[in-house]
C-alpha cells in the first residue's frame, strides 16, 4: 500500500488531508507534528514513504530544516505553507522538492491531493525531452526527474523519432522549435501520423517570440506551447494538467473497449483490433491463429453456487491468462464464459506449448470459497486457418471448442 507522511503541526489540517487521501484514493498516511515526530516516524517505517507533506513553519523548524531532514530519505516532498513568498525559497532547497501548495481553503487541499496522486502515478510514465542543447536537456531532465517521471532525449526530431518507435508507451514530449536534422514543427507533424493529442501530448518549449509561433503549432497539433524561461512551478503545473488529460482520455477509452468484470479488452474492441492485426498479418503473409476458450460446466458453477461464485470464475480466468499472455496476444472477454485471444505472428508450436500450460493451469488451480472449494475446467479450439476473415476464423475456432467440448471436455482441439 502506499505511503503518505503528513508533518503538519494544525491537527485539522493533517487530519482533513489524511481523511481526503484515504477516502479519494486508500492510500496510508502517518501523521506528526514536529521535526522529532518525524524522526521518529521515519525510524520506523525505515524511510519508505512515497510522497510527503511537510509543514515549512514548525515548531521545532522555523526555517524549513525539516525539508533538509527528509531530503535525505530521498523522499518526494510537497511543501504546505501559509505563504505565496516561497518560489525562491524552494528552488535551490532541495532536488526533493517537487511542488508547494498554499494553505488557504478547500481547494489547496484538493490540488495537494492531484499532486500527490500524480507523483505516485509518475513513476510509470515516461517523458521525452527533444532539445539540441545539452544545457537545456540536462536541467529540464532534473527538473522532471523531481517529479518522478521516467525521462529519456533526443537532440533532434529525427532521434525522437527514433526513442519513440523504441518506446511506444511514452505519454509526453517536450520539444524545441529550431533543431537540425528535423526541427520541432516537422516533428510535431510527423508524431500526430501515428499518435492522436489523447495517446500522446506534445508541450513546445520554444524561445522563439514571433507571435504566431504558439498558434502554429497548436495549429498542427501541439497540445501545449511553453516559451523557454519558465518557472519550475508552470512546468509542473503544465506537466500535470497535459498528463491528467491523456489518462482521462484513457479512462473513457478503458470504458468503451475494457470488459467491467475482467479488465481485459470486450468484445467491441476485439472486432476493432483483431481485424487491423487479420487484414496486417494477411498482407504480409505473416503468421495468425485465434484460439476461443469456454470455462466447462459454467452453467452448473451458476446453479450450484450462484452468480457471484461464477463470477470469480470468470476472473480467475482473465488472472491464468494474464500470467502466461504477456507478449504480443490480443485477449478479449467475448461474453459469458467465453474469451477469445489472437496470436499475431507466432510460431504454431510456441502458441500449442501455451495453450497446453494454460489447460494444464485450470486444471490444477482451485478457488477457495468461505464454506467449500471450487475446481474447473476449460475446452479451447484453436484456427491456425488465415481462411478469408477473421470471422471465420472464429467460426473455426468456435467448432474446435465444441468438438472439444463434445469430446469430453477439458481439451484442446486445432484446425490448421
Amino acid at each position: 500500500m502506499k505511503r503518505v507522511l503528513i508533518i503538519e503541526d494544525s491537527k485539522s489540517v493533517a487530519s482533513s488531508l489524511s481523511l481526503m487521501i484515504k477516502e479519494q484514493f486508500g492510500y496510508k498516511t502517518v501523521l506528526g507534528s514536529s521535526v522529532k515526530q518525524c524522526a521518529k516516524i521515519l525510524l520506523e517505517y525505515k524511510g519508505k514513504f512515497d510522497v510527503a507533506l511537510l509543514d515549512l513553519g514548525l515548531p521545532d523548524s522555523e526555517n524549513g530544516e525539516i525539508v533538509d531532514f527528509v531530503a535525505k530519505f530521498n523522499i518526494p516532498i510537497i511543501i504546505l505553507t501559509g505563504s505565496t513568498l516561497v518560489e525562491d525559497e524552494i528552488k535551490n532547497r532541495s532536488k526533493n522538492i517537487v511542488d508547494y501548495v498554499v494553505k488557504d481553503g478547500m481547494y489547496s487541499f484538493k490540488y495537494a491531493l492531484s499532486v500527490i496522486n500524480r507523483v505516485i502515478k509518475n513513476e510509470k510514465t515516461k517523458v521525452l525531452i527533444v532539445d539540441d542543447s545539452n544545457t537545456f536537456l540536462e536541467t529540464t531532465k532534473a527538473l522532471i526527474e523531481k517529479y518522478r517521471l521516467n525521462v529519456f532525449t533526443a537532440s533532434n526530431g529525427l532521434e525522437a523519432l527514433e526513442v519513440l518507435e523504441k518506446n511506444r508507451d511514452i505519454k509526453l514530449l517536450l520539444t524545441d522549435y529550431i533543431m537540425p536534422y528535423m526541427n520541432g514543427l516537422d516533428l510535431v507533424r510527423e508524431i500526430r501520423k501515428k499518435y492522436n493529442k489523447d495517446q500522446l501530448s506534445i508541450i513546445v518549449t520554444s524561445a522563439v517570440k514571433q507571435r504566431n509561433t504558439a498558434s502554429k503549432f497548436l495549429k498542427y497539433g501541439a497540445n501545449d506551447f511553453l516559451y523557454k524561461g519558465f518557472t519550475q512551478e508552470e512546468l509542473f503545473v503544465r506537466l500535470g494538467a497535459n498528463l491528467e488529460l491523456i489518462e482521462l482520455f484513457e479512462e473513457l477509452t478503458n470504458r468503451a473497449n475494457k470488459d467491467f468484470l475482467t479488465g481485459m479488452y470486450n468484445r467491441r474492441y476485439l472486432f476493432n483490433e483483431g481485424n487491423i492485426l487479420y487484414q496486417r498479418a494477411k498482407k504480409k503473409k505473416q503468421k495468425f491463429a485465434v484460439a476461443l476458450l469456454d470455462i466447462d460446466r459454467f452453467k452448473s458453477i451458476n446453479d450450484n453456487f450462484g452468480h457471484d461464485v461464477g463470477d470469480i470464475a470468470i476472473k480467475k480466468v482473465s488472472t491464468i491468462l494474464e500470467k502466461f499472455l504477456y507478449n504480443q496476444e490480443l485477449v478479449a472477454r467475448l461474453g459469458g464464459e467465453e474469451f477469445c485471444i489472437v496470436f499475431e505472428n507466432a510460431d504454431e508450436n510456441e502458441i500449442k506449448s501455451k495453450l497446453e500450460l494454460i489447460k494444464d493451469e485450470f486444471e490444477n488451480s482451485c478457488i477457495e470459497l468461505e464454506t467449500t472449494k471450487l475446481n474447473f475446467t476449460v475446452s479451447i479450439g484453436c484456427s491456425f486457418d488465415l481462411a478469408n476473415s477473421l470471422d471465420e476464423m472464429l467460426q473455426a475456432a468456435d467448432k474446435e471448442l465444441y468438438s472439444a467440448k463434445n469430446g469430453g471436455r477439458n481439451q484442446i482441439r486445432y484446425r490448421k
